[in-house]
């Protein structure tokens, strides 16, 4: 089956003015030699095809990491206005301690102007960004397919191993994307129980703060 390049097996290639001169249409028999030269190019063909297939396999991997480290940071700015939200919640507080105050003594003097809160510092308190998966194997020396004095075997064995060794590096690449998204997958289950766990604090503060409130206005 053809790759993204198209390529297709050279007996799919053959069209109809290849059987001219071909008596009662009957190709001719190949020799040898162009036999063997028709399977070297087939098998360099399913090489460039499996190769092409890896490089589109590397672009969809790399697009989807990139999608993930978006949606990671979005989500840390989500923490830090849930973070906003829990330092606006502890002034309402404050300002209800001081109208209870008031209440309670009946006074509109000190008790109603007490020091503020203090503002909190705030911690990160989310999981580290991960760093990208720093790719370890090292290219290997490419055969110099052109060199003088080499027959033909000998140039197809150094272009298939070639190309076997870009298939290699390219499998490399996509185990390498593969980590990466599993990092990232794994950060963005953290943020979220994270982001789980204040979303229901300030639930239940701002439940509170406003049955405080309505007792106030009673």
């Amino acid at each position: 089956m053809p790759g993204a390049s198209g390529r297709k097996k050279r007996e799919d290639l053959m069209g109809p003015e290849e059987d001219e001169g071909m008596d009662d249409g009957f190709d001719a028999p190949l020799t040898m030699k162009e036999q063997i030269e028709h399977k070297r190019q087939d098998i360099q063909d399913d090489l460039d095809d499996t190769k092409d297939m890896i490089n589109e396999a590397q672009s969809v991997g790399a697009a989807t990491n990139k999608k993930l480290a978006m949606q990671n940071e979005q989500l840390r700015k989500a923490n830090d206005d849930l973070d906003e939200i829990d330092e606006n919640m502890d002034q309402a507080d404050h300002s209800l301690s001081r109208m209870e105050m008031c209440c309670l003594f009946a006074l509109c003097c000190c008790c109603c102007h007490p020091a503020g809160p203090t503002k909190k510092q705030r911690k990160d308190d989310l999981p580290a960004r991960h760093g990208q998966v720093v790719k370890t194997r090292q290219p290997g020396n490419r055969l110099d397919e052109n060199e003088e004095g080499l027959d033909d075997e000998e140039r197809h064995e150094r272009r298939v191993a070639n190309k076997l060794d870009d298939i290699s590096e390219g499998l490399d690449v996509l185990n390498d994307l593969a980590k990466e998204q599993n990092e990232q997958l794994k950060e963005t289950k953290e943020i979220n129980e994270k982001l789980s766990e204040k979303i229901d604090a300030q639930r239940g503060r701002i439940k509170a703060s406003d049955k405080r409130g309505k007792q106030l206005l009673r």
